[in-house]
């Protein structure tokens, strides 16, 4: 028999009154992201949405919980099978107005329209979205099992920051577990497929336990325990692969926020955090150091000992990084005293080498006296000598299985000054100012959804503007941004990027039977590329779109014939760009998706590419400016070819300071007297190209 026992217990507690040390945190905190995914065992599509799904977990680890709630048609069993299937299922999926599998719901908000449901090509943009926000309320979980009994205790802790919307919340405690090995329809593992995250139990009932008090300063802790059973339908329930989610709803439809624990002895206590006013993305210049300013803060009471470590992530042999606490330099793990209540500022030190890089350096801090406790960690990221960045989609794990298409025709061309990052660390270059050297973002967009969200596109836009190229491809873009059709998620301002950046026209999702590439033989660039198969990669879900050029654009691909269009490139005044309707994983010919980004870079870069491109960028590289350092002006040597170009000279937040256009003089004096005593560099650009940064000193 199961065993349900809750304890009670609710603190009216103000900011100034907090005294004992409690699980949750009682500063303001960004809405975390719960996916409910409705699946089944006989859906061809469902495990895309799990791997849509663990992509979103990936990609924001600790920020998203993933219960899969298997339920419907699909998930009802045949003669000898499993039955993953439980008594709240039903309930849960007709508040949420769904119409097919795999559907979901995030925080069970209604984003557009008027109910809930989601296809699975919005689950990543929605996630983000809401982790945008902030909770009214926190939470604090525990737990504990005893192997014996099978009784599992879990303490939750809720605090509220502000005042939440409705006066009556409910506490919502799930039960999921991992890995169980059983039949799917879809996947290509039979019998064998590993459902992940699946729903067994809600704990506290099918819409959850009632709070009263949501007011601000409110701290609520109650305690539930439950006997797990040694089985759910038959299905074993193996304890050591579960987790607790806990989530906070408003009534039975808008969640707060959710956190998740391990079944045996989990916990999410909040030991502090790691935070920056500064954006976490810098530009970086080889040879020079750059730094981030953090503050790391206790919330365990008194003065405890953290562990402290810097983790580099893709980071170039070439370069170094280290952190710096109380005046003490560390590349290594140490451990750091830390007092509640008082701040300790935290400097990572970047210096990259000649090796181009966009790599990442995690800062982590784990309390030393609560193992158990989630580490805080935080991510700066520097991007230095890259001029071409690849840019892996976000609504799937599509983009990233492919990625190695594009980083093959890198190499065959010749590209070594390349970077690998998804579109939100993009999106965030670029907000932070910190894009000036890329000259090129190649989206690999291949088959996910959305496309790219708007603040992805945002983003790519005033790149764009700002006389910087793309090359973006993949099936379904155009679908996703201009169809309008169920699912898709194009809206004002991924129109304005489709029609007015691109200058393209959606005109159909295409089939099968565009399995040819072919050249327009009259175009200068690509029409000379041989035909190649266009070939099933997605399982049957082959859709090689069709579009077209509007004006200013210039067809440059089409398919079988030439009545359907595959592919076209646009230069504008300030920028070039060229879109394909297939992703390139789709080519069966791997030297002509090679031929092709190796064209496509060369005419993105102003025709220079490999070797020509390199000794182009010495032709146009600085001589070393005299005197250095500086104070009132300084000269400087350029070359011949940089006439027409301009010199720029930034300081070391990025922000151009000087930009002078240049004639024909090969050594040009600049007056330096309104710069204030400091590190600048400087370059020389001409068209999309641009020199190599050096190192102008200036003092007073």
């Amino acid at each position: 028999m199961k065993k349900l026992t809750l304890l009670l217990l609710f603190i009216p507690l103000m900011a100034t009154m907090v005294s004992a040390q409690v699980l949750v945190s009682t500063d303001p905190s960004p809405k975390n992201a719960l996916l409910e995914e409705y699946t089944g065992i006989h859906c061809t599509y469902c495990p895309d949405g799990h791997a849509i799904a663990q992509s979103i977990l990936d990609n924001n680890p600790g920020r998203v919980c993933v219960i899969a709630i298997h339920q419907g048609s699909f998930a009802s069993p045949s003669a000898g099978e499993p039955d993953y299937r439980t008594s709240f299922g039903d309930a849960l999926a007709g508040q949420t107005g769904l119409t097919g599998y795999p559907s979901g719901t995030v925080n069970r908000h209604v984003f557009t329209g008027s109910t809930t449901a989601l296809n699975r090509g919005s689950w990543s943009a929605s996630c983000d979205q809401i982790m945008q926000e902030i909770s009214p309320v926190n939470i604090g979980i525990a737990s504990s099992y005893n192997e014996a009994s099978r009784e599992l205790s879990i303490q939750v802790e809720l605090y509220y920051t502000t005042d939440a919307p409705a006066s009556a919340n409910f506490i919502n405690v799930a039960l999921i577990q991992d890995s169980i090995y059983g039949p799917q329809t879809g996947g290509g593992a039979g019998s064998n497929y590993r459902h992940m995250h699946m729903l067994r139990h809600l704990i506290t009932g099918q819409w959850g336990d009632e709070v009263n008090t949501t007011t601000t300063g409110s701290l609520v802790t109650r305690t539930y325990t439950y006997t797990v059973p040694e089985a759910y339908n038959s299905v074993p329930a193996v304890v050591e692969h579960m987790k607790v989610v806990v989530f906070v709803a408003e009534d039975h439809q808008e969640v707060y926020t959710a956190d998740e624990v391990d079944a045996i002895n989990g916990t999410n206590l909040y030991i502090g955090n790691i935070s920056s006013a500064e954006p976490y993305i810098q530009r970086g210049y080889q040879g020079f150091e750059r730094t981030f300013t953090l503050e790391a803060n206790s919330n365990i009471d008194g003065t405890e000992p953290f562990v402290f470590e810097l983790v580099a992530e893709n980071s170039p042999a070439d370069w170094q990084a280290s952190y710096i606490v109380d005046g003490m330099e560390y590349t290594g793990s140490t451990t750091i005293n830390l007092t509640k209540g008082s701040a300790t500022p935290v400097t990572v030190k970047v210096i990259p080498g000649p090796s181009a890089g966009f790599p990442g350096y995690v800062l982590k801090m784990k309390s030393l006296n609560n193992p158990s406790a989630p580490e805080k960690m935080f991510r700066v990221m520097l991007v230095s000598g890259v001029t071409d960045l690849l840019v892996n989609g976000t609504g799937g794990p599509e983009s990233a299985n492919n990625q190695g298409v594009y980083l093959d025709g890198f190499a065959a061309s010749g590209n070594d000054a390349y970077a690998v990052v998804n579109a939100n660390v993009m999106r965030d270059m670029i907000n932070a100012n910190a894009y000036q050297d890329v000259f090129t973002c190649w989206l690999n967009i291949a088959w996910t959804f959305p496309a790219l969200s708007d603040s992805q596109a945002e983003a790519v836009m005033d790149f764009m503007d700002a006389g910087h190229n793309i090359f973006i491809a993949g099936q379904d873009i155009g679908w996703d941004i201009m169809s309008g059709q169920s699912g898709s998620n194009g809206n004002a301002i991924t129109q304005q990027f489709y029609t007015d950046y691109l200058k393209a026209a959606f005109i159909g999702d295409g089939s099968s039977a565009n399995n040819k590439l072919t050249a327009v033989a009259t175009d200068p660039v690509f029409g000379g590329v041989a035909q190649s198969s266009i070939v099933d990669v997605y399982g049957g879900n082959m859709y090689p779109e069709e579009i077209n050029a509007l004006d200013g654009a210039d067809l440059i691909f089409d398919y079988n014939t030439a009545a359907k269009h595959a592919a076209i490139r646009y230069e504008s005044e300030n920028y070039r760009s060229v879109y394909f309707g297939i992703g390139l994983e789709m080519l069966s010919n791997a030297a002509i998706r090679n031929e092709i980004i190796g064209l496509s870079r060369q005419w993105l870069s102003d025709e220079m590419t490999g070797v020509e491109y390199g000794e182009a960028m010495k032709a146009l590289s600085l001589g070393q400016n005299f005197p250095n350092p500086a104070s009132d002006y300084t000269w400087i040597s350029v070359s011949e070819s940089a006439s027409g170009g301009t010199l720029e000279i930034y300081n070391l937040n990025g922000t151009r300071v000087i930009t002078r256009t240049l004639g024909k003089e090969t050594l040009i004096r600049v007056e330096l007297k309104n710069l204030p005593s400091g590190i600048y560099t400087y370059r020389i650009v001409k068209g999309s190209e641009a020199s190599g940064s050096k190192k102008l000193t200036v003092i007073r």
